[in-house]
């Protein structure tokens, strides 16, 4: 079965399903052996967020990879912007980018959490 068919399948089940398959996934990332050693990058105890932070702060790597993406900054911008080094952005870059499977599931467990409690994603204002 090919991803976009898993995907399309997955779509066809009620949201608390979905929320449990995702769970299910990322518990089966979390109990994979990471030989990863990161200087600026840390885990951080949390209830299904399995990505890491930056040390030392409540930020995601993928907060500032993010924000480097959408505001199309370089390394050097993102690390004055942060106050961070600029090792740090490379590691932060280098782990989203090499992580990009759990960054998506753990995005598509928020949207269907916040789905879940009712909060709106999608812009309602008519322009």
């Amino acid at each position: 079965m090919s991803l976009q068919e898993l995907k399309e399948q997955a779509c066809k089940l009620s949201v608390s399903d979905r929320l449990a398959l995702i769970s299910a996934v990322i518990q089966s990332l979390q109990d994979t052996p990471q030989m990863d050693n990161w200087q600026y990058l840390v885990a951080r105890p949390h209830s299904w967020r399995k990505q890491l932070y930056i040390k030392g702060r409540k930020l995601l790597a993928s907060t500032v990879w993010q924000d480097m993406m959408v505001n199309q900054m370089s390394p050097e911008e993102a690390a004055e912007n942060w106050d961070l080094p600029i090792s740090a952005i490379y590691e932060a870059i280098s782990y989203c980018e090499s992580h990009q499977e759990l960054l998506k599931l753990e995005s598509d467990e928020e949207r269907h959490r916040l789905e879940a409690k009712g909060v709106p994603l999608e812009s309602t204002n008519a322009a």
